[in-house]
């Protein structure tokens, strides 16, 4: 699956394990207000979020990034224009379709099955009573593990993509690095090799996977192919991981609000997996760049200059949503932009979905409780936790 897109460089001020005071701080500035930190325009309200990601005259391509450093500009180009991610118009419409059937909501529900059967066998691997880091033990695992399958990857295959999935992430995340620059490319550079022979195979000898179907399309050259693949996995791996880390720090923590905590929860619904998207989505924020001026009221923000769309804050505008901060499981009003919206409109949505649904309804019969305090990971593109101890009861 994928994620929006992973924006690339601006660094803001906010304590990853609560960012949102800092976006409420910035908003009583206004819905749009400009960062001398990110170097950028903050759209913080969810009307001009929703315009600017469905809206024309924007592109994602980091390259047209005043911002972007001259480490990212020097990265081979492929890497940017073969990514869905990045991608704009023809070339994204080229990508997205190759994909687009296979993530349509029956497609993915016949997956059921294959998930709750990875989800089963990794929780119940794990003793009652034995404490263990959530993150380590199911939440990275298991949507790689669901990747793999879907691909029909052999166990070393996965093993390397799960090894290499960091470095790219964190090259995505922070494009200022150099360092993390080059670790990204070599990453990528590692994926590529282990996989075009996979996609070339699959090609000349299809199956019933994902690789094979988009080895399928002969309008796509086998680098794209792998490209769009590895960028599913990874991006549907680091979405689902963060989400599923964030939400159970949020059912294992007694609310304020109008859900109970997890001891007294006996299934996860759709209503309550979309306010756990609103509350705590993984991706915190999407950059584009204006490719003509842009009024918005009495600011214009002009040819050239980067939005940083805050997905986070838009979903938490008080505006839009009353009580922002708290979990009601029958809120009108629009749907949160926690998969963007648009063009990129995440084609992986109901994946995420659905590998959410399954394992967190797995959990709660376990019971799990919170064991010591989470760390977060610093990653100014995906917020989620570094570490979760908890043990089940």
């Amino acid at each position: 699956m994928t994620t929006p897109d992973i924006h690339a460089g601006a660094r803001l001020p906010w304590d990853a394990a609560d960012p949102y005071p800092f976006y409420e701080a910035r908003r009583r500035h206004g819905d749009i207000v400009w960062d001398d930190t990110a170097g950028a325009w903050l759209i913080l309200g969810y009307h001009p979020a929703r315009l600017i990601l469905a809206g024309s005259g924007w592109t994602s391509d980091p390259l047209a990034n005043p911002n972007t450093p001259a480490a990212l500009r020097a990265t081979d180009p492929d890497i940017l224009r073969r990514n869905i991610l990045f991608s704009d118009g023809a070339d994204h419409q080229r990508l997205r379709r190759a994909v687009r059937d296979v993530f349509t909501r029956s497609f993915i529900a016949d997956l059921r099955e294959g998930i709750a059967t990875i989800a089963a066998h990794t929780i119940d691997s794990l003793p009652a009573g034995v404490e263990f880091d959530f993150m380590t033990e199911i939440a990275l695992p298991l949507p790689i593990a669901v990747a793999a399958a879907w691909m029909a990857l052999d166990i070393d295959t996965a093993r390397l993509l799960r090894e290499e999935s960091p470095a790219i992430t964190a090259m995505l995340a922070n494009s200022s690095d150099l360092s993390g620059i080059e670790n990204g490319t070599d990453a990528i550079a590692t994926l590529l090799t282990e996989f075009l022979p996979l996609a070339a195979d699959r090609r000349a000898h299809p199956s019933d996977d994902l690789l094979s179907y988009l080895a399928a399309d002969t309008d796509l050259e086998l680098d794209d192919i792998v490209t769009t693949a590895i960028i599913i996995a990874i991006a549907g791996h680091e979405t689902t991981a963060n989400l599923l880390g964030a939400a159970m720090i949020r059912l294992m923590t007694p609310q304020v609000d109008d859900i109970a905590p997890i001891e007294t929860i006996d299934a996860i619904d759709d209503r309550l997996i979309t306010e756990l998207l609103r509350l705590d989505g993984p991706v915190q924020a999407v950059m584009r760049t204006a490719t003509r001026d842009h009024v918005f009221d009495e600011i214009v923000i002009g040819k050239g200059e980067p939005a940083l769309v805050v997905l986070a804050a838009a979903n938490r505008d008080p505006t839009v949503f009353t009580k922002p901060d708290q979990i009601q499981l029958h809120r009108p009003g629009p749907a949160p932009l926690s998969f963007g919206h648009g063009a990129h409109y995440c084609l992986g949505a109901a994946l995420t979905r659905l590998e959410t649904t399954i394992t967190l309804n797995q959990l709660v019969l376990r019971r799990p409780l919170l064991t010591g305090a989470a760390t977060w990971r610093d990653n100014p593109a995906l917020r989620g936790p570094q570490t979760l101890p908890c043990a089940f009861t």
